[in-house]
């Protein structure tokens, strides 16, 4: 089932768009925000779960006897069930990080792998830089090599000659669920599946994903999983890692501290058992909480009809920058997230941004940290474009007028 499907049909027109939860648009409400693939704005229940913590029940979980530090435990752990079972898990495979890139790091300095010169690392070619180079270092270190999975320069999509890429030979496949710079899905249940029959681990970085697509580690097949929480209308500072049996048999401690030891010894030391051993230290309880508030909020927008909306005002997006023949959309093709990116031949990508930021339009101009991507398609740098459970169809309308008159403006220059 495409994503665009995973409402009713008949929520699909009556979505409405929750701009009154979030402060910035009582405050700017000419702003047009759409650079949610970097961060998305947070809702106001969202924050306000974070600051009742710190404000009535602020104490270290796992840690204290007294009520105050009993309750923020057993918070946490309300928290870490509740996200578990969001994404089709249960707590026994749920780490807390600091975010994506914590987690992808702790993988790749943790994993306890029989390494062998020539054994293969197996990445796509629209890796974010965060779920490449880790393995690059690693790589070096056990003189690996990486193969990469490339994209059809005309659909966006994987090659179709991918599975001859994962061989005996790929001890570990690393993709992302998604591009952050066109918005292409790819096929990671598949994927997943032949590098299980190789032999291989798969590791998915879903933090483009997790705003847009509903997660199911068990539909996926994936050994480990990972997104950060200001991703999916949540604060900075917390990430999300499934790791599956297999994963945890294979996965050693990155971090050392308090908070993951059973035993400490003057020679040797003993770690707990279970998650906790991968989170040395005093946890980010705040962001945990509303990490977890905000997976509620998104499922409550799913419902009411977030998704089919979302795909549709992409869609249109995309086909109304097509129809001006000094753009160029980057190649992608349907299931896609609610993000895509774009060139002009005759206008920079930075002169574009700098323009609509005059004009109150927010979006990202540069490599989008995806330069192994940029560069296969010898692009210095893209206008990216994200949409957002807060985007209306006003903000696209703005975009438009707002880029037509920056050609204008630069073309005649």
């Amino acid at each position: 089932m495409h994503w665009s499907q995973a409402v009713p049909e008949q929520k699909q027109q009556g979505y409405q768009v929750p701009r009154a939860e979030f402060a910035l648009w009582r405050e700017q409400p000419d702003l047009v925000y759409l650079d949610s693939a970097a961060s998305c704005q947070v809702p106001d229940r969202v924050l306000q779960r974070f600051m009742r913590y710190y404000q009535h029940e602020h104490a270290n979980a796992h840690r204290g006897a007294y009520p105050l530090a009993q309750q923020a435990t057993q918070q946490l752990e309300h928290a870490r069930s509740s996200l578990a079972s969001w994404i089709g898990t249960d707590a026994e495979h749920l780490v807390f990080t600091a975010g994506a890139t914590h987690s992808l790091n702790l993988l790749a300095q943790g994993l306890n792998i029989d390494w062998q010169a020539g054994d293969e690392i197996v990445i796509s070619r629209a890796e974010h830089h965060a779920n490449f180079l880790p393995w690059q270092r690693l790589a070096a270190q056990h003189q690996l090599k990486i193969r990469w999975l490339d994209l059809d320069p005309v659909t966006g999509a994987l090659r179709s000659s991918w599975p001859e890429l994962i061989t005996p030979r790929c001890k570990l496949l690393a993709v992302t669920l998604a591009s952050n710079v066109t918005g292409q899905i790819f096929p990671i249940a598949e994927l997943c599946q032949r590098a299980a029959a190789m032999g291989a681990l798969s590791i998915i970085d879903a933090a483009q994903a997790v705003g847009s697509v509903p997660l199911d580690v068990a539909a996926l097949g994936c050994d480990a999983l990972t997104f950060s929480a200001h991703k999916m209308y949540s604060v900075t500072g917390c990430g999300v890692l499934y790791l599956s049996d297999q994963m945890q048999q294979k996965l050693e401690p990155a971090l050392l501290g308090g908070g993951m030891v059973a035993r400490v010894g003057t020679d040797t030391s003993q770690w707990l058992s279970g998650v906790q051993k991968y989170e040395a230290g005093t946890p980010n309880t705040a962001a945990i909480l509303a990490c977890a508030e905000a997976a509620v909020w998104l499922t409550e927008q799913r419902e009411q009809g977030l998704t089919p909306y979302l795909a549709e005002l992409n869609i249109t997006l995309a086909q109304q920058l097509a129809e001006r023949d000094w753009i160029r959309v980057l190649p992608r093709q349907e299931p896609t997230l609610p993000v895509l990116s774009f060139y002009s031949p005759q206008v920079h990508a930075y002169d574009l941004a700098s323009f609509l930021a005059e004009q109150g339009i927010a979006v990202r101009a540069g490599g989008h940290c995806a330069q192994p991507l940029l560069d296969y398609w010898q692009h210095e740098a893209v206008v990216r474009v994200s949409l957002a459970a807060y985007t209306t169809r006003a903000d696209s309308e703005r975009l438009l007028a707002a880029l037509d008159q920056a050609y204008q403006l630069f073309a005649e220059d």
